[in-house]
């Protein structure tokens, strides 16, 4: 039984590493993604106030990012009730993960453990159209990195080799004249802030203030691309950071452990509602894309984030073909995170 399995890894865990444990999860698995979003903090109030106050807590942390400042704010109430915060990166914790990892006094990341630069992408009201069909009625935006509108101020300056003044505003007048000026600010402004908060979330626990500097503007700045990968050996050699390795023992658990998540949530397995469907007409789906997990009272306590979709085989004839097609339409039934023990849901 797959939850014997997490709770039996999780107590393990907590054993060898002397900290409560409380694991989360936010999927990649492609078509089904989700992000850590301001929705998750009640929810890891509930599992903290459940463990109570401890001396060691430890984040076992899996994700492909999400909202900085949810991150932020998540660190500051995991600190509320522990002494010690680690953080354990079996896997991938990008973007968003990787600055909550900042904020730990400890990171044990595994063999297998990869951060990301925290350069933010930004969507706002402003931002240009995506290219591509539009759906009729609505309007798909182009997200706006950093890493694109510095990268295209630096070709203009390195490459093309602009250097009077009036060619760089000439440069500026082109990208404002694509891109809105005020998703432009808001993209500085991102950058600012994400710098800001990585600061502070390392000053927590170091008093190093060039080391500080220096991450910080490894992973703000200077990274080649926002899907960069920082593996282990990198992280510590070349991001300064304080990574402590795992025994082998822990890092199998570690890797056990997301592999148990791994398959619960099919992360590898990209979402096909053809292939779920199959042969059928007619079929109702439940997908778990997300979770919050710890031991409470020998139990494991749970929080799920589960989309509900009924799946329909519709024949329909596009306009322009002679034959008809079989589509697939996906109606979903719920969304949202529903509490469970054990996977019992209350």
């Amino acid at each position: 039984m797959a939850v014997q399995e997490r709770k039996e890894l999780i107590l393990k865990l907590e054993k060898e590493l002397s900290a409560r444990v409380l694991t989360l999860i936010t999927g990649d698995r492609q078509g089904m993604e989700t992000r850590i979003a301001p929705d998750v903090l009640p929810l890891v109030s509930e599992h903290l106030a459940s463990i109570g106050l401890v001396e060691d807590l430890a984040l076992f942390l899996y994700t492909p990012g999400g909202d900085t400042i949810v991150g932020w704010g998540l660190v500051h109430l995991l600190r509320q009730y522990c002494k010690r915060l680690k953080v354990l990166v079996p896997f991938r914790a990008l973007s968003c993960g990787t600055l909550i990892a900042l904020g730990a006094d400890e990171i044990i990341m595994g063999t297998n453990g990869m951060l990301s630069p925290i350069d933010p992408s930004v969507s706002s009201p402003f931002n240009p159209p995506a290219p591509g069909i539009q759906q009729p009625g609505m309007v798909s935006l182009l997200p706006v990195s950093v890493e694109d509108m510095i990268g295209f101020l630096e070709l203009a300056r390195k490459e093309i080799g602009l250097k009077t003044e009036e060619s760089k505003v000439s440069v500026l007048n082109t990208l404002a004249n694509k891109v809105h000026p005020l998703a432009l600010g808001a993209v500085y402004r991102a950058r600012e802030q994400t710098s800001s908060l990585a600061k502070r979330l390392l000053s927590i626990h170091s008093k190093d203030i060039a080391k500080i500097e220096h991450i910080v503007k490894r992973l703000t700045r200077e990274l080649p691309t926002h899907n960069y990968l920082i593996g282990q050996a990198e992280a510590e050699n070349d991001i300064k950071l304080d990574i402590k390795k795992p025994s082998r023992e822990i890092n199998e658990m570690m890797w056990g452990l997301y592999k148990e998540y791994e398959r619960w949530l099919q992360l590898t397995n990209p979402y096909s509602s053809e292939l779920d469907l199959g042969t059928e007409q007619r079929k109702r789906v439940r997908y778990e894309r997300a979770v919050v997990e710890s031991i409470s009272e020998n139990k494991l306590s749970q929080h799920i984030f589960i989309t509900d979709n009924e799946l329909i085989r519709m024949t329909t004839t596009p306009a322009g073909m002679q034959g008809a097609v079989d589509q697939t339409l996906a109606r979903t039934m719920f969304q949202g995170w529903v509490a469970a023990k054990d996977e019992e849901v209350l």
